[in-house]
């Protein structure tokens, strides 16, 4: 873990930068229209390029059954395609309620903000995981930046790619849950002697505004008709299985790397250990000995040279004490080898079983949060988690108030700029009247003509 720790401190700049990215994604997937509608006021209003400086050019479309100019009817659609999203009434409240209700998900919630983040979060730190092992195996022959960011790319794909299987397989688990709550249902009403149907959904199809269309039908198949099954209404665990088998397929893979990597650590050690002792091991005085020992031995070599070289081994103490130093010296680091080994391979399984653990995580999260009927998400969206119809009445009425206000603001910038466009132009006289009488032409006017 220190390693990783050092890795991800050696790229600070890539670490915040995916944290920053899983935040925004995070934000992004839980607040999905309130990103849309800030991006088309924005794109209205960017300068020069933006939409109100293009559609402000078009001052000669005109529609005659209308009466209005085509550039003033495009920005009105593009606000009311957010504006009948909340144009809803309390009818829309008892329908949303009922559908899930019927499909045995009310009071389930979409995936909230901090649990994506939590599970980025968690993605980051598994992504450098990754990309320590993977760094030297990515791109060979490359330089050692490259391949250390070459490495951090494939690991933020691989542990992005985990995260969308595991909150998949996780909503298959609870539509598997739902499924099995039908057959239980439908088994225990043919215990009764009640068999008068098929365990088949109805013919037609039931959504949010026709969820009253089966209220007569059994539970079961008020359940059934929300969802999407097979033709046998059976369980699938296609998904699952797929990743299960990812997951353990990464989990024996990276422990697998991270021990050669080990191994290889382990064996440089070694080869850098033997350079310096070769290194040391040298003579000072390099051909200078072979000389002294040339003349030591002509010095005695009147009959006693074996003598007098076993007299200067035993002076020196160089053959029994270096070669039991020497073995002492093996015996230790071999051990040492071992230790290390033997606590890197504990190390990198608990890693494994760290990572498995997330990745279950990531399935209980998908169990419990979103949804699996058809318009179950649509149908929450409607709701918004109000328990009373006075709350949701009020909330629909500031959000339509809202974009009514935003849109119609931006149309009176769109007229002016027209104006502006055509004075400096100088078109014709029934187009400047049109241009100038525009108190008709206000967002308000357009949703009548929309609600007709």
């Amino acid at each position: 873990m220190d390693k990783i720790w050092a890795f991800i401190m050696m790229h600070q700049i890539e670490t915040l930068l995916l944290v920053f990215a899983a935040i925004v994604l995070a934000f992004m997937i839980t607040h999905w229209q309130e990103v849309k509608f800030w991006w088309l006021n924005f794109s209205y209003n960017f300068p020069f390029i933006g939409k109100i400086s293009r559609l402000a050019k078009d001052i000669e479309g005109f529609d005659e059954n209308h009466k209005w100019f085509y550039s003033e009817e495009r920005l009105c659609r593009d606000y009311y395609n957010f504006y009948e999203k909340v144009d809803v009434d309390d009818e829309s409240y008892d329908e949303a309620k009922d559908y899930l209700h019927a499909a045995g998900e009310l009071g389930r919630k979409p995936t909230p903000t901090f649990i994506w983040v939590m599970i980025f979060v968690l993605v980051i730190v598994e992504a450098f995981g990754f990309a320590y092992v993977l760094a030297g195996f990515t791109i060979p022959g490359a330089s050692e930046a490259t391949q250390q960011k070459g490495a951090i790319g494939v690991a933020a794909m691989l542990a992005i790619l985990l995260v969308w299987l595991t909150h998949l397989t996780g909503q298959e688990l609870h539509k598997n849950t739902l499924i099995k709550k039908i057959r239980r249902w439908y088994k225990n009403d043919n215990g009764g002697g009640h068999n008068w149907r098929d365990l088949k959904p109805d013919e037609k199809l039931i959504t949010i505004d026709n969820t009253f269309d089966d209220k007569d039908s059994p539970n079961y198949i008020r359940m059934l008709n929300r969802l999407d099954v097979n033709d046998r209404v059976t369980t699938t665990y296609t998904k699952t299985i797929l990743t299960l088998a990812f997951i353990i397929a990464v989990a024996i893979g990276a422990t697998y790397i991270r021990h050669q990597v080990l191994v290889q650590e382990i064996a440089s050690a070694h080869e850098s250990a033997i350079n310096i002792f070769n290194d040391d091991s040298g003579s000072p005085f390099g051909d200078a000995d072979a000389g002294s020992d040339d003349d030591v031995g002509a010095l005695f070599s009147d009959g006693g040279g074996d003598d007098a070289k076993e007299d200067l081994s035993a002076l020196f103490g160089q053959d029994e004490k270096s070669e039991t130093e020497t073995k002492t010296a093996h015996k230790e680091a071999n051990i040492e080898d071992e230790t290390n080994q033997k606590g890197g391979d504990a190390t990198f399984m608990i890693l494994g079983l760290l990572f498995i653990f997330i990745q279950i995580l990531g399935i209980f999260f998908g169990m419990h949060y979103d949804f699996a009927g058809r318009e179950s998400a649509e149908a929450y969206r409607l709701l918004r988690g109000f328990s009373t119809k006075k709350a949701f009445h009020s909330y629909y009425e500031r959000a339509k108030t809202h974009i009514a206000r935003v849109a119609q603001r931006q149309l009176q910038k769109l007229q002016h700029k027209m104006n502006i466009i055509n004075d400096n132009m100088g078109t014709d006289a029934e187009t400047t009247a049109l241009l100038r009488n525009n108190k008709d032409r206000t967002f308000k006017k357009y949703l009548e003509f929309e609600d007709k």
